[in-house]
């Protein structure tokens, strides 16, 4: 790959990329991946949004070639990974890459998934095309930096059609120059405003990314022109979202420095800027018996973007509760957990709830990484407890185990399914390796008439 521009080497990577040379804990990371994004995509399937999407369906028809998770209803590939990726993308639940701050599996899962199902390709095929995209999708991310996001870019939006144009043409078999023009398509069709987070518009954006990755592999596959070097001609993709002076990384390590191994799993159902302060807390809570009319005041030191994204003292509904991090205080500080079940529109409204976020401060501190929070509780006698959280629980320097991300699964999968499917699923995932047809995994993905509400 030496003489290769980005773009070259990004889509040699994806063209050469093989199950069977990856090391045995990226293929258990890709697993998890997929456990995760199956229990946060049924948590969300009876979110309004993925209803309104299911009834426009409905109306505009669709070839049956792959299924709406959960609904045993299938339609055409775009629309599967469209509504797939809404729904997983709903609770805001799903795993997180720091790094290129961005949701990679919430696009790229919904893409492999319907492209696999209706090639009827096996789970060894599926492991090598989900990995190529999501080392594609943070690569690029990290290579584009941080500034574009500060500026109200949403980078799962802007990242996630690329990851899902490598997955798709990754089981497309795209060569090479497929894969570079692919790659084109995705980035003329890149958008994503972090301007609507807390409305509909923000789970859209992965949905979106995962219809449109596929779309700009099947085009490639067809013949369909782009620039085959849209990660390096000028003036280029990277030229529109990246800040003059600031440094660029490289695709330097591209397979041996495995950015799926530093992936993080939620086990807040909230924004992700939010889990270090939720984090302290809930030690807090777990560690002392304190009772909300003891406190007298909640202070937080944040990352500064963490205070950017999430100073909304009032939220006007569950969703919106997600992205404030007054609310999110205030569930930890209560519940001592951060269950998707807790945020609700009728716990928005609580006046318990009310009260505590009143009594909370917030502060920006520029020393503090994203990772990091320090947060401090006073009581009325004057009694504090403090907290200082340098990387929170589900941080890849903090892991959830495969256990915990089960435990989380059957959390959200349990009101839909019974325990003997939720079992196969698991026992499927664990040998997905070994699996002939990615199919079977999502006929085990449909739930009971009796459950289904």
């Amino acid at each position: 790959m030496e003489n290769k521009n980005i773009t070259e080497r990004l889509a040699q990577f994806v063209a050469d990329s093989r199950m069977e040379d990856f090391p045995t804990e990226v293929i258990e990371a890709g697993k998890k991946c997929l456990l995760d994004w199956i229990g946060v995509a049924f948590g969300g399937m009876k979110d309004p949004s993925v209803k309104i999407m299911i009834d426009l369906m409905k109306e505009m028809g669709g070839k049956g070639q792959a299924s709406l998770l959960g609904y045993g209803v299938k339609t055409n590939v775009l629309n599967a990974a469209l509504i797939n990726g809404t729904m997983s993308h709903a609770l805001d639940y799903d795993d997180a890459h720091s790094g290129s701050r961005s949701h990679p599996s919430a696009p790229l899962i919904p893409a492999v998934l319907s492209v696999a199902e209706w090639r009827r390709q096996s789970g060894s095929e599926w492991i090598a095309a989900f990995i190529a995209g999501f080392e594609v999708s943070t690569r690029i991310g990290l290579i584009l930096g941080k500034s574009y996001y500060e500026s109200g870019w949403h980078a799962t939006s802007i990242l996630g059609r690329f990851g899902a144009a490598a997955g798709a043409g990754r089981l497309l078999r795209l060569n090479e120059r497929q894969l570079a023009t692919a790659f084109g398509l995705a980035a003329t069709q890149a958008g994503g405003l972090r301007r609507v987070f807390g409305t509909m518009g923000k789970p859209f954006h992965a949905g979106k990314a995962a219809m449109d990755g596929i779309l700009s592999a099947s085009l490639s596959q067809r013949g369909f022109t782009a620039p085959e070097d849209v990660l390096d001609g000028k003036p280029s993709f990277l030229d529109m979202f990246f800040r003059e002076g600031e440094s660029i990384q490289t695709v330097e390590g591209l397979g041996k420095d495995w950015q799926v191994l530093k992936d993080c799993f939620k086990p807040y159902a909230a924004c992700l800027l939010t889990h270090p302060l939720m984090d302290g807390l809930i030690w807090i809570k777990n560690q002392y018996p304190i009772y909300p009319h003891l406190i007298e005041e909640v202070h937080l030191e944040v990352a500064p973007l963490c205070l950017s994204v999430t100073d909304n003292p009032s939220p006007k509904d569950g969703l919106e509760g997600k992205f404030s991090l007054y609310f999110c205080a205030a569930v930890a500080m209560l519940h001592g957990q951060g269950k998707n079940s807790l945020f609700t529109d009728e716990g928005v409204q609580d006046p318990l709830v009310k009260d505590l976020m009143g009594k909370i401060k917030a502060r920006a501190n520029p020393a503090l990484k994203e990772t990091e929070a320090n947060v401090k509780v006073r009581l009325k006698n004057g009694t504090e407890f403090s907290r200082d959280v340098s990387f929170p629980k589900g941080d890849p320097r903090n892991p959830l185990t495969f256990d915990e991300i089960e435990e989380k699964f059957r959390d959200l999968v349990e009101p839909l399914l019974p325990k003997k499917r939720m079992d196969q699923l698991v026992e499927m995932i664990h040998g997905l390796e070994s699996l002939q047809d990615v199919g079977k995994l999502m006929k085990l993905c449909r739930f009971t008439r009796s459950r289904a509400g």
